[in-house]
């Protein structure tokens, strides 16, 4: 399916401009691959991605069976089915019976043997024959793992695809010979080339083999993917093979409720598990002439194939699929897909005389009849399209013809990505062909053809995201004089270079922690503040913001900046009188939305103190002592409290005071120091002190120091 954006305008202007989530846009559906997760049945979806009417199909479960491992028609035209724990089931009469229970874990294999079969088994390796009234006989053992497919070799006479040493044997009563050793690990597909001989193919190197009636053996191709899951041959010869590049069969430990009766060893089984990833290419093989891959299936695995006769010109092959189980017929070029079913895989195949196509499926089994006949009536559900957040739903649309017949289209809405009892039901759309399923995340739709020559080249359904109101987060205002990282919530570490109005180009760099006391800052940077926060807006669009401040005890708020795009701002706080205030950062979403259809939404900061006014230092004595100054004080500040005292001597060094009780941690603090190791005569003692803003203040006094005595 394809998401394209659909823009109504009347003028086209060939400028790059930005597409966002908000304008209405369309989910098309009219390529073989957009089907990939759909389900249909009497419905096929042809090469050049048009549906119409197909084969006519029905099904009845197994519900004794969740693998079914192979199909086989039986001469009064019921069909038996192999499956795990041992089971081959028939049906007949429209429905799947119990039939016949060997002692194994698997049976992986059937091939018709007059009135009745032979079937492959594992991991015992054996060969049964079950009659016409279910009556069962061991034909060999194969000393092999698997018997993973077998065909007729002649008079009680059978080919078998083993492993797990990648044998092909040939099997009579009471015996097996190996016919071919091969480096594959299994065996896993067989096909009878129809004069005698067999094709198989590997599971571990890619190979197809072909064996003559007369003995001969050889390599017919190596692939490039790992195995070769299936073979068929058509009406002319032409030998089918589906590759796989990577397998979905495992190793499994058995039940514990199976049945008793072969040794530890035969109760391992392999299964079908889910595979990610993957490709699966069916190659079309001329015997001693040429090679060509044929098609790429939209799913990883191919299970199977068949040779399926046609009144007219050569058989056609159909191949069954997984982890999505579907039915393609191959066709020049490409494939038709002639049913997409809710089961796990399609894992055998075969024919009958009338020309009917077999299909069994896995997890859940079930046996599906497809064909000869066209439906009256078919169905497809699309897949489920993922808006990625909650969207209403617009126009739904089919292209194509129906002369004489007819095209029904419903949808249905919920937020479940599989549909389930919590979505709507499905509804006809409405006015305009409007849809009528609530806004959601997910979305479906439904064509139902009937009749005539139907035919729809494309479905479209137009949708728009609601528009969701974006968010502000963690705003945060920086201490006076501090800025942050752009793009980050850290504080500037290091040196700030500024060019001053008057030209004077000045460093400066500032603490990293907003509880460690602050020497004096620059006069420049005095008020700045520094605010910083996240947006953020769930239907992507660009945002905008407006920045605004108020005193914490006022109403009104006065704006700093307004149609800002970055997330943070710095401004000059020394027009405000000092105090508490607050800082509100507005977004609105309205440059990405259609005039009047934009949200918008604020956050407000902390409270926090603008203090631009300097501490006072209110009082400041010094007295000369032999070699030392004795100096005493006391400062205060208006709004903060003072985190540093210090003095200096002359032209000396600061140097750090501590105020009495030993922590600057009030406004007003009183100070006492001695000076030492001073030379005598005149001196100058200056004192200055910080507070919380960073905020300076000083004063000097004279003293004379005498001589020492």
């Amino acid at each position: 399916m394809k998401h394209r954006v659909w823009l109504l305008a009347t003028l086209v202007i060939a400028l790059a401009v930005p597409s966002f989530a908000v304008e209405t846009q369309l989910w098309i559906t009219d390529a073989p691959a957009d089907y990939a997760r759909s389900e249909a049945r009497g419905v096929i979806v042809g090469p050049d991605g048009v549906l119409s009417l197909g084969p006519e199909a029905s099904s009845s479960p197994a519900d004794s069976m969740d693998v079914v491992w192979a199909l086989a028609v039986l001469a009064d035209g019921s069909v038996a089915m192999a499956g795990d724990r041992g089971r081959i089931d028939r049906w007949s009469g429209g429905r799947v019976r119990p039939w016949v229970r060997l002692p194994v874990g698997q049976v992986l294999s059937l091939a018709r043997d007059g009135d009745g079969l032979v079937a492959g088994t594992g991991p015992g390796g054996r060969i049964y024959r079950i009659g016409a009234k279910g009556d069962t006989s061991l034909i060999a053992s194969t000393g092999e793992r698997y018997v993973w497919g077998i065909v007729p070799a002649g008079k009680n006479a059978w080919y078998a695809a083993t492993g797990t040493r990648g044998r092909l044997m040939k099997v009579t009563p009471g015996k097996a010979t190996i016919v071919l050793d091969t480096d594959e690990s299994n065996l896993v597909s067989i096909a009878s080339d129809g004069n005698g001989g067999a094709y198989a193919g590997g599971d571990s190197k890619g190979r197809v083999f072909a064996v003559r009636a007369n003995g001969t053996t050889r390599t017919l191709f190596d692939a490039t993917e790992d195995e070769v899951r299936a073979l068929a041959v058509s009406a002319d010869g032409s030998l089918y093979a589906a590759a796989l590049s990577a397998s979905s069969i495992v190793a499994d430990e058995p039940d514990k409720d199976d049945e008793p009766g072969a040794g530890s060893g035969d109760r391992v089984a392999p299964v079908i598990a889910p595979t990610a990833g993957g490709r699966a290419v069916v190659y079309r093989i001329v015997p001693d002439s040429s090679v060509a891959s044929v098609w790429t299936a939209p799913h990883p695995l191919v299970f199977a194939l068949a040779a399926l006769k046609q009144e007219k010109g050569p058989s056609r092959i159909v191949a069954g699929t997984g982890n999505r189980a579907a039915l393609f017929a191959l066709t020049q070029p490409g494939a038709t897909q002639w049913l997409a079913l809710p089961q796990g895989q399609v894992t055998a195949l075969t024919t009958d005389a009338q020309g009917r196509l077999f299909a069994a499926t896995s997890n859940p089994g079930a046996l599906w009849r497809v064909g000869p006949g066209t439906a009256d009536q078919g169905e497809l559900q699309s897949g489920v399209f993922d808006a990625r957040r909650i969207a209403r739903f617009g126009r739904v649309a089919w292209h194509g013809s129906s002369s004489n017949g007819s095209v029904r289209i419903e949808t249905r809405s919920g937020n479940t990505d599989a549909p389930d009892t919590t979505w709507s039901r499905w509804a006809a759309p409405g006015t305009r062909s409007r849809s009528v399923s609530p806004a959601a995340r997910y979305f479906q739709w439904r064509a139902t053809l009937a009749g005539g020559q139907t035919r729809v080249s494309a479905v479209e359904v137009a949708w728009k995201e609601q528009n969701l109101a974006p968010r502000v987060e963690e705003l945060t205002v920086a201490p006076q004089g501090t800025g942050f990282r752009e793009g980050e919530m850290q504080p500037r570490v290091e040196p700030v270079t500024q060019t001053l109005p008057g030209g004077q180009k000045v460093e400066y760099s500032i603490t990293t922690s907003t509880q460690r006391a602050l020497r004096g800052l620059p006069a420049f940077a005095r008020g700045l503040r520094t605010l910083a926060w996240k947006g953020f807006d769930p239907n992507g669009d660009p945002l905008e913001y407006r920045v605004d401040v108020r005193r914490e005890d006022g109403n009104e708020w006065m704006e700093l900046g307004k149609e800002l795009d970055a997330t943070s701002f710095t401004w000059d706080t020394n027009a405000l009188p000092d105090g508490m205030y607050r800082i509100r950062v507005q977004a609105t979403d309205q440059p990405g939305n259609a005039v009047g259809e934009g949200l918008s939404s604020e956050t407000l900061s902390e409270p926090f103190r603008v203090d631009n006014t300097p501490p006072a230092i209110t009082s400041l004595e010094a007295r000369g002592e032999s070699g030392a100054v004795v100096v005493s004080g006391a400062a205060e500040d208006g709004q903060n409290m003072l985190t540093r005292l210090e003095a200096a001597l002359d032209d000396g060094d600061w140097r750090t005071l501590t105020p009495d009780g030993g922590l600057a941690d009030d406004r007003a603090l009183t100070f006492k120091a001695r000076l030492p190791d001073v030379k005598e005569g005149p001196h100058t003692v200056a004192v200055r002190v910080v507070d919380l803003a960073g905020n300076l203040a000083s004063r000097a006094v004279h003293v004379n120091v005498p001589a020492r005595r």
